[in-house]
């Protein structure tokens, strides 16, 4: 602006050397234009028609008409009473291309350059490119991008447009390659670094990418830095400075943080002021500090947070807590005064939902803790929303609070719900390396007709088993919240197409009712115990050739057809935050199945098995999951009473992974794996940030299992009744949810392969279509 300024003036004064004379504007003339009428050119002068022109005026419209941007080029002359302004117009952008961009999306880019009225149809101002230019560039640079560069090139068009291409060379993170505190004397500077976002490489940071420099990540750590120090009294801590030198290939950066740490400070005294309403003595119950205590920012944050819960549990949802420290710098030490205002008692008066386009209302209400008319309560209003997050047709939860217009006690919450695919009709094909090629046919509708019941009926063929079943849960039977859920089922299973035996086969039909009743009050867990009873009807073929002698023993003493029932109980404890890629929480499943004899040759026995997984976050986006299956039958009347096909297996994807599915455990008379009576299976794992989707989980594991049998299998010349030592495996495992359905994919290596028997290992492993 400044040289279009000294433009102006500069031919001003040249025109007012050329006119001499004033002279009255009749007529004015604008030569040059293309695309601007002269009407709109004519707005902008700062002369009209029948008013003098001198000298001293040709500067001003010189100014007024460069400002409009509209042009590249202006002169003015006159002949006799007529003004003539000639114009260059500055060019159009016919098209605009920007490439090389990715850390900056597209779309970002052009939201913002056509708020600068930069895009096609637009005049193309040079000096406004310039400017963006700057800008990008400087927002590179804040991510830590110092080697990106930005080239703007105009090729000419047609009809006086050009085509303006923006190409980006966004250039590699700089990493940070060293980090140095100066100031601190009370905590060593290794202490201190691991307190921040930023680190330097290591073995891991090609994953954590938190040895990538940014503005940002450096602030965040600087905010930690004030906190590790604030937590433990350091109330006058400041960062002095802090400087990110980029090395001269702008590769690298180094990072120099100053620090003064000041002295720890003490809590003399605490005070409740204000208007609590409840009695003073309640509310200090819920400061987590005391007198003579450190201070700390955080246990500061954190009273103040369970006080505003305490008071929105007893109906004060708008209550308002505030700190007013008094600090004494000569003493060291702090007066806390909490100043609370409880604010009106609340009701709720309606609670709706929003957004459940499948879902009745019914269906949703019956998970409110929260009634309507109730005084508030800010723990039952959050466990309604998360008792919603639960529900397997529910995938998000958005709660709103507003208060009654025209009343100062009243409120109506609101809970929106964004539904998932209820009813889905699936064919499916799907390939695991234990089950080969998995062929199923389905309908299943998780909220069957909008009622927030189950019903499915599977059909489902691999060379391993064949399976055809119904079933329909109701998790609401009754009006205590009682489920029921009823299941037929017939399989038929063929142990060859898995290479686990190759002497038999087995026909199964099953019925079975089972019944859920809710027990416990624990905040954000749902604690059920279940009971129920089945029929079950087994009827065995023996494959000549190929019968062990431990089947042939077992179908001699008990006959091929079995008929049981099936007493069923059990225990499930679910705190998980959502059902599916949980982040925190935990699913533990507790069960018994007791089968007696409803024929001749039928046996008695007993299976208990135990299923965990726990999700514990530990830092940002890492998680440790653990996960532990134990498994333990056996007849009633000894272990030569336990069906063989009702043995345990391990080793594959969904146990020990880096062993061959179902291999691991005893051998049976033909040294095929013949599984046990004993199962011990478990894994601790890493979930760690991907940085590619969201639907996309990977992880890191430890694998530990095996299977056992109380069997001697040496009676019936089987080749190992003893199974060896647990197995151990380490790997990464990457689970994708996909349109077409969940993807394992797992690289693991076996730690302690036995020799005696023979353990077969397979490093890669996946299954498509599987559940997870």
């Amino acid at each position: 602006m400044k040289k279009i300024i000294y433009i102006v003036i500069l031919l001003s004064q040249l025109l007012s050397a050329a006119w001499a004379e004033s002279f009255v504007v009749k007529r004015i003339e604008i030569d040059g234009l293309q695309r601007t009428t002269p009407q709109t050119v004519e707005n902008y002068l700062p002369i009209k028609r029948g008013q003098v022109l001198g000298p001293e005026k040709t500067g001003a419209i010189l100014h007024a008409l460069y400002k409009t941007g509209f042009f590249e080029h202006i002169t003015l002359s006159h002949e006799g009473n007529t003004l003539i302004i000639h114009v260059v117009e500055r060019p159009t952008i016919g098209q605009l291309k920007i490439t090389g961009n990715s850390a900056i999306p597209t779309d970002k880019l052009t939201s913002v350059m056509k708020s600068l009225d930069v895009a096609e149809g637009r005049v193309y101002n040079p000096a406004v490119i310039g400017r963006i230019r700057y800008s990008l560039l400087n927002q590179y640079y804040q991510l830590g991008r110092y080697n990106a560069t930005v080239d703007v090139t105009t090729t000419p068009m047609t009809r006086n447009r050009i085509f303006l291409q923006i190409t980006i060379s966004e250039g590699v993170v700089a990493k940070v390659r060293r980090i140095s505190i100066i100031g601190n004397h009370v905590f060593s500077e290794s202490t201190l670094i691991k307190q921040l976002d930023l680190t330097t490489p290591g073995i891991f940071t090609f994953v954590s990418q938190t040895d990538r420099y940014s503005e940002e990540k450096l602030e965040m750590s600087l905010d930690k830095l004030r906190g590790y120090y604030m937590d433990r009294g350091y109330l006058r801590f400041e960062v002095k400075s802090a400087q990110a030198q980029v090395t001269p290939d702008h590769k690298s950066v180094y990072i120099t943080i100053v620090v003064n740490e000041g002295e720890p400070y003490f809590i003399k005294a605490i005070k409740v002021e204000g208007h609590p309403v409840l009695p003073r003595e309640q509310i200090l119950q819920h400061i987590n500090v005391k007198p003579g205590d450190v201070f700390s920012r955080q246990k500061i944050i954190d009273s103040e947070k369970s006080i505003s819960k305490f008071l929105g549990n007893q109906g004060y949802l708008f209550a308002t807590v505030s700190l007013h420290p008094e600090i004494n710098d000569k003493d060291k030490n702090v007066i806390l005064i909490f100043d609370v205002d409880a604010g009106k008692h609340v009701y709720v008066r309606h609670i709706t939902f929003s957004e459940n386009n499948r879902t009745n209302d019914e269906v949703l209400r019956r998970e409110m803790l929260q009634w309507e008319s109730a005084p508030a309560s800010t723990t039952k209003l959050d466990e309604s929303k998360q008792r919603l997050t639960l529900l397997p047709f529910i995938r998000e939860v958005d709660m709103s609070v507003k208060p009654v217009p025209n009343t100062s006690d009243q409120v109506d919450v609101n809970y929106k719900v964004k539904e998932d695919n209820s009813a889905t009709a699936t064919f499916k094909v799907g390939y695991s390396q234990i089950d080969r090629v998995i062929l199923g046919l389905g309908f299943n509708q998780k909220n069957f007709l909008g009622t927030g019941s189950t019903f499915g009926i599977n059909l489902q063929r691999s060379k391993y088993e064949q399976f055809y079943g119904i079933d329909y849960s109701d998790p609401y039977y009754t009006a205590d919240g009682i489920s029921r859920t009823i299941s037929l089922a017939a399989s038929r299973v063929d142990p060859r197409g898995a290479g686990v035996n190759n002497g038999y086969t087995t026909h199964e039909y099953d019925a079975g009712v089972l019944y859920g009743i809710p027990v416990g009050q624990e905040d954000a867990v749902i604690n059920q115990i279940q009971a129920g009873l089945g029929y079950q009807n087994t009827l065995i073929h023996l494959i000549p050739g190929g019968v062990s002698n431990q089947i042939n023993t077992f179908v001699t003493d008990h006959g091929t057809h079995f008929q049981e029932l099936d007493f069923k109980a059990g225990y499930t404890r679910d705190s998980r935050d959502k059902a599916i890629f949980p982040n925190c929480g935990a699913q533990q499943t507790l069960f018994l199945d007791a089968f007696a004899p409803l024929s001749s040759g039928s046996v008695s026995y007993y299976a208990i098995n135990y299923h965990a997984k726990w999700y514990q976050p530990i830092y940002d986006q890492y998680i440790v999951l653990s996960k532990a299956d134990l498994g333990y039958g056996n007849g009633f009347h000894g272990i030569s009473d336990y069906p063989f096909f009702r043995n345990y297996y391990a080793g594959g994807i969904g146990s020990v992974r880096g062993y061959q599915g179902y291999t691991l455990g005893p051998r049976d008379s033909n040294g095929k794996p013949f599984g046990g009576n004993i199962l011990v299976d478990g894994s601790v794992g890493l979930i760690f940030p991907n940085h590619v989707s969201d639907s996309l989980r990977t992880s890191a594991f430890f694998d530990i299992g095996n299977v056992y049998t109380t069997l001697d299998n040496h009676a019936f010349g089987g080749k190992s009744s003893d199974s060896g030592p647990l197995r151990y495996s380490i790997g990464v495992e990457a689970d994708w949810l996909t349109p077409f359905g969940p993807i394992q994919l797992s690289l693991a290596r076996a730690l302690n392969r036995q020799k005696h028997p023979d353990d077969m290992l397979e490093a890669f492993q996946f299954a498509m279509g599987a559940n997870f």
